[in-house]
């Protein structure tokens, strides 16, 4: 009961573990002063996905895939299959972060002319051991504590365009044998302008507050915008204002660089970061690998003094389009066989040579984007 005692009598122990999330979480130090006293779960501002953390976690226009849940529940709108999605964070110290989220697209997607899909996902962030201290600075031992997130979502399209979803929360904390529960939901939206640009907007984090013991904290209320635009196949651009209820506005920007199919460069800058740190500090970077459909992604984003996170994240594709299925190695292998021009002693081309002529160079773009976790071309 010792932690009992100490969050009955100061509200600083609870303000260390919150502002201890966002300082190793997120690096936003002025968000910690802002929040002190009045948000609790700040864990819910760390980014989730290698991915959308090395665009410098604008993501909210991308998320068409499994990170939808978290990111922008609307995008469940524009599914082709389902898909699972697995992350590990390493912080600073023990702390760690974990994600893992279902997607499953409802009905016929290519039969109707709205498209409904839903998702599930949990977010868990350990602290690992922090030391304790009484109303007076003396220490205490150590303690530990875990935040944790679980989501149920829902979107779907009105006609071509607009997309809108919705996401249930139920959020759990423990510190040492204290705990507190409450329950939010996110509202989002997403507009396709064009097969290049793509619009969104959501208000995270509506709820009831983070209450430990007699005392609550009120959620980490947010509202984003932002837009995307695919330039062409080796390119696409992001970016996204975010506006707290409490605290400073923050802006997040990122791009990708797709040289070869089955790899994506990323870099992201986000204005949140730590007080008094370089500029550098809110500089990200990461690479994805593509095979099959699928990603796996690396993203690193470094926090000044305090070290670094690295971000592992898995993505996985199955039951969607049939080109998501091609073998790149075979699909490269045989592509360069659309040149030659053998012919049989009547005139006609070999059976694999008019397959070839079905596989085309639009074909060979649409696959490109196809496997694109965050493509617009949906």
């Amino acid at each position: 009961m010792r932690i009992r005692a100490l969050v009955t009598q100061s509200r600083s122990f609870r303000v260390a573990v919150i502002a201890a999330a966002l300082v190793y979480g997120m690096g936003n130090c002025q968000a910690v002063q802002a929040s002190s006293g009045t948000e609790g779960a700040a864990f819910l501002d760390i980014p989730v996905g290698a991915e959308p953390a090395a665009l410098g976690s604008a993501y909210t226009p991308l998320a068409v895939d499994a990170y939808a849940p978290v990111w922008n529940p609307a995008g469940l709108g524009w599914l082709d299959g389902n898909q699972v999605a697995g992350q590990h964070v390493a912080y600073l110290e023990s702390m760690h972060y974990e994600f893992l989220s279902f997607v499953h697209p409802l009905g016929d997607q290519r039969d109707s002319s709205t498209h409904r899909g839903v998702g599930f996902s949990a977010q868990y962030f350990g602290s690992g051991d922090i030391t304790g201290t009484d109303v007076s600075g003396n220490p205490t031992g150590t303690f530990s504590s875990h935040y944790g997130s679980y989501n149920f979502a829902y979107g779907q399209t009105f006609g071509e365009r607009l997309a809108v979803g919705l996401t249930g929360k139920w959020i759990n904390a423990q510190i040492d044998d204290v705990s507190a529960n409450a329950f939010a939901a996110d509202l989002g939206s997403l507009y396709k302008v064009n097969d290049k640009l793509r619009l969104a907007a959501t208000l995270m984090n509506i709820g009831s507050t983070l209450k430990f013991l007699s005392s609550g904290d009120s959620l980490p209320l947010a509202f984003h915008v932002g837009g995307a635009y695919e330039l062409n196949t080796h390119w696409l651009f992001t970016a996204e204002g975010v506006y707290p209820k409490t605290g400073l506005a923050a802006f997040h920007a990122g791009g990708e660089w797709r040289p070869v199919e089955s790899v994506s460069l990323r870099a992201g800058y986000k204005t949140d970061t730590l007080d008094g740190l370089s500029a550098l500090a809110g500089f990200t970077t990461g690479i994805g690998l593509h095979f099959m459909g699928q990603e796996f992604a690396y993203a690193w984003a470094p926090y000044g003094d305090l070290g670094s996170a690295q971000y592992f994240s898995l993505l996985v594709r199955f039951g969607g389009r049939e080109e998501e299925k091609r073998n790149l190695i075979q699909y490269q292998t045989i592509k360069p066989q659309r040149a030659v021009k053998s012919q049989d002693k009547n005139g006609a081309e070999p059976e694999y040579q008019q397959l070839m002529q079905l596989l085309g160079d639009d074909d060979n773009q649409h696959y490109a984007q196809s496997t694109r976790p965050a493509s617009l071309e949906k």
